[in-house]
């Protein structure tokens, strides 16, 4: 598991198109560039301009843990990735250093 995180932070640095055809909502997550987007109140909002870059990470990262993840703790993992790029946007990241952010606090999901 460290491993493939591992290399998923080196592509991220390596990387410059980061864009996936699809935005990612699902699971309580929600990730768009429409500030009046329409949403649940459990569901966390990420709101950036890199909508489809974040996106990106969060399929990678759904990969990188499909043997792990379950109806059971998916809406934990996907708003825990959720308050971690909220947080990034916050602390005004770029957006190479957001998803660095995520990858480097995804905390127990990596054991």
């Amino acid at each position: 598991m460290k491993s493939k995180i591992s290399n998923l932070k080196k592509e991220i640095l390596l990387k410059n198109n980061f864009e996936t055809p699809e935005v990612f909502a699902g699971a309580n997550l929600i990730i768009t560039e429409n500030k009046n987007r329409e949403h649940k109140p459990q569901d966390v909002l990420v709101i950036s301009n890199n909508a489809r870059e974040l996106s990106w990470l969060v399929y990678k990262l759904k990969d990188i843990f499909k043997d792990e993840i379950d109806s059971a703790n998916k809406y934990a993992f996907y708003t825990h990735i959720g308050h971690l790029m909220n947080e990034a946007i916050k602390n005004d990241l770029e957006l190479k250093e957001q998803m660095l952010f995520v990858l480097d606090n995804l905390g127990k999901f990596t054991k």
